[in-house]
């Protein structure tokens, strides 16, 4: 059995992956990176470990992004929730955030 943390969806187009760093907070305060990959579509934005999925969101729950220091890109959902993800390949991330209508902070 082939285990997969997603797959692109009919009529769902991959604008860019790349592999990055899914930041969390241990005992709410550490930050601890979660290597994985960064998955970005015409409809959606993907974190997955592995097997793993750390998030799904539609891009219209996405409000903004913001790139920051250290590579780090920030995105924000309408439930102002903030999500970190950061890695050597931003760039490309952030182009294709963009392309997808996803607004700049």
């Amino acid at each position: 059995m082939n285990l997969k943390a997603w797959e692109l969806r009919a009529n769902e187009t991959l604008l860019e992956e790349a592999s990055a760093s899914y930041i969390t907070k241990t005992f709410g305060f550490i930050p601890k990176g979660n290597p994985g990959k960064l998955h970005i579509t015409d409809q959606r934005v993907v974190f997955t470990a592995g097997v793993s999925l750390f998030f799904d969101y539609p891009l219209s729950e996405i409000i903004s992004f913001s790139a920051g220091v250290g590579n780090t890109i920030t995105l924000t959902t309408t439930d102002g929730k903030t999500s970190k993800i950061t890695g050597m390949f931003n760039k490309k991330l952030i182009q294709a955030l963009e392309r997808a209508g996803v607004r700049r902070a």
